[in-house]
């Protein structure tokens, strides 16, 4: 989350609802815009195309084509707010690694 590109966008796949909900309400409600699919195939053709952070539970096991995104794989038992200070973590170093690589160039 930053000034410059907005919320940080996570894409949360999961064919759990009810634990993806609790994961989507904690991360949207600390500023994340999150789309929850419960497939792969689902998230095909999906607005979000490039989000910061990947999140898969459960069964989903299948990241989305392409890995230009950091895709986190939940284990069992991690409560949503972990799940928070992980996808934080996650998106200030993409946000730093992006800041070098522009300040580099």
């Amino acid at each position: 989350m930053n000034e410059e590109t907005g919320p940080a966008r996570v894409l949360l796949i999961t064919d759990d609802a009810r634990i993806g909900s609790a994961y989507a309400l904690a991360l949207e409600a600390h500023g994340y815009v999150v789309r929850q699919a419960s497939s792969f195939v689902e998230t095909l053709d999906s607005p979000m195309a490039d989000p910061d952070v990947g999140v898969l539970c459960n069964l989903a096991v299948l990241a989305h084509p392409g890995q230009a995104r950091q895709v986190l794989r939940v284990t069992d038992g991690l409560t949503p707010a972990a799940l928070v200070r992980e996808v934080h973590r996650r998106v200030a170093l993409r946000a730093t690694l992006g800041a070098l690589s522009g300040w580099a160039a």
